[in-house]
């Protein structure tokens, strides 16, 4: 069955260099992959949004399981196309213990996942690399539900703590 959504997004290459990027938080600070490049994996979580209940459950159990994915030596960063301030509430709210990224231009959105600019929609992405900054997967679907579990993130990370041990 042919998906248009997997026609139009950005396709990065497995072991391919994630694309760089400075995004403020919701503290205004700015934060980058490159934050912890040789010491941690990252996953990035492109989401729609902090304010609906979808995305905000999406965001809680990242969340509930960041200790888990602590002890993976990975870190996380969230990125919405709302404002910072939106951000702030969101993260005070959902009391998030990794950075909410605002990028309300889709700037760096659209180098990950599939963005369009004038509604400011997005598909919810999830990409994992490894401490040296290599794409170990990319994942996009028509919604935050779709996406995988995240049990398989950490099954993903334990098989990359394996490969790449610092």
């Amino acid at each position: 069955m042919f998906n248009p959504l997997q026609s139009a997004y950005p396709r990065l290459e497995k072991d391919q260099t994630i694309p760089a990027f400075s995004l403020p938080g919701a503290d205004g600070m700015p934060h980058s992959p490159w934050d912890y490049k040789q010491r941690e994996h990252l996953v990035l979580l492109f989401t729609r949004s902090a304010t609906n209940s979808e995305e905000r459950g999406f965001l809680r159990a990242f969340a509930h399981d960041f200790k888990a994915f602590r002890e993976e030596e990975c870190a996380i960063l969230a990125i919405t196309a709302d404002p910072v301030i939106t951000n702030l509430q969101a993260q005070e709210t959902l009391q998030l213990p990794f950075p909410l990224l605002a990028d309300p231009q889709g700037e760096v959105i659209a180098r990950y996942t599939y963005w369009e600019s004038e509604t400011h929609a997005l598909a919810p992405c999830i990409i994992l690399a490894s401490r040296y900054g290599a794409l170990y997967a990319q994942w996009v679907a028509e919604s935050e539900a779709k996406l995988p579990p995240i049990t398989e993130l950490l099954a993903s990370l334990q098989y990359l703590n394996r490969l790449c041990t610092p």
